[in-house]
């Protein structure tokens, strides 16, 4: 059974220092993985366009973990016809509604609401097979039973469709290697608060999972900053030492 989950995002220190963050203020453009990130999700989901066709044309898309929304405003400017986007935290939500009143060209609603993904179904529902992309970022670490969290996702995809998860964050400039093999609960101190809680487990049970619940890797990327990026942004220099987020995509068979 899994345990409770932490809603440190609700606390009113913990959020408002996350508001800080560049990739809180810029969203996805503030992000200097998305741009790799970007080309693993529409690898999976495009064919040939049209010239007067958008990259997500028509797609459903779910976002587990969606936090103030960008991914899911992005899948909408990039076609999406239904975008519904998950966070256990209520302070996210309302602030992805905030800046999604304040959009422009919305061609569609997106429905974002609160739910915890320890938890969270998609058999047996009418979100079962409904989906045509599955986006998760910066989110898993924080889920204890990843494998129940695959199968519900694996359930949510449309047959032959796929879901792209992005996992990692180390705010430490060394990465602290020891006890990697030992999957668990770890506590760290991060934006000023001790005692968060994250999931920790090897790049193998990751896709070990993915494999057991019925999904095929299509790819795998150790991310860290390019030599180009580092130029003009010096301050992620250190993030070349070690990968900074592992980035997967996987489809349903």
């Amino acid at each position: 059974m899994s345990s409770e989950a932490q809603n440190i995002y609700d606390l009113p220190e913990f959020f408002s220092a996350y508001s800080t963050l560049p990739r809180s203020q810029g969203g996805l453009s503030s992000a200097p993985e998305w741009p790799v990130l970007r080309r693993m999700v529409l690898q999976g989901s495009t064919q040939q366009l049209n010239s007067d066709e958008k990259e997500l044309d028509g797609k459903k898309v779910l976002d587990l973990g969606c936090g103030y929304g960008w991914f899911s405003r992005w899948a909408r400017e990039s076609g999406a016809s239904h975008i519904r986007g998950v966070d256990l935290s209520e302070k996210m939500i309302n602030r992805a509604k905030e800046f999604d009143d304040a959009a422009e060209n919305r061609l569609c609603e997106i429905v974002f609401e609160t739910g915890d993904l320890d938890k969270i179904t998609f058999r047996d529902s009418s979100e079962e097979g409904r989906y045509d992309l599955v986006y998760s970022s910066l989110t898993f670490h924080y889920v204890e039973d990843l494998s129940r969290l695959y199968r519900e996702t694996f359930a949510s995809l449309k047959q032959g469709d796929w879901t792209s998860v992005q996992e990692g964050g180390q705010e430490k400039k060394v990465w602290p290697l020891n006890s990697y093999s030992e999957e668990g609960w770890r506590y760290t101190s991060w934006l000023g608060v001790s005692g968060v809680k994250k999931y920790h487990r090897t790049v193998e049970t990751y896709v070990t999972l993915l494999l057991e619940n019925g999904f095929k890797l299509t790819g795998l990327k150790d991310w860290v900053p390019s030599k180009e990026a580092v130029s003009e942004h010096p301050e992620w220099a250190d993030e070349r030492h070690r990968p900074y987020f592992l980035l997967i995509s996987a489809e349903k068979r």
